[in-house]
């Protein structure tokens, strides 16, 4: 259950696990380096909604900016503009 950690040595083809310590993306692949593998990329759609969000404070900028890169991590969907005029 996705609830539950488990520790595991190894994980198969197919299986879907989490990671602690690796800089990876949602749905990044990872082999034993003796695979020569080619995947197709995935298909996002354009947004069809927008919105406009802004830290409390100034001082809140960096963990704002460093919260919102993780999110695109784990979100490709997630689309992140900085509009300059506002």
């Amino acid at each position: 259950h996705s609830n539950d950690l488990e520790e595991i040595d190894q994980a198969g083809a197919g299986e879907v696990v989490a990671m602690f310590g690796i800089d990876c993306r949602s749905m990044d692949t990872f082999s034993d380096g003796n695979m020569n593998l080619a995947m197709s990329s995935m298909f996002v759609p354009e947004p069809v909604m927008s919105l406009s969000i802004k830290p409390e404070n100034a001082k809140m900028q960096n963990n704002f900016a460093k919260a919102l890169n993780k999110f695109t991590k784990e979100d490709p969907t997630l689309r992140i503009k900085v509009d300059d005029d506002t």
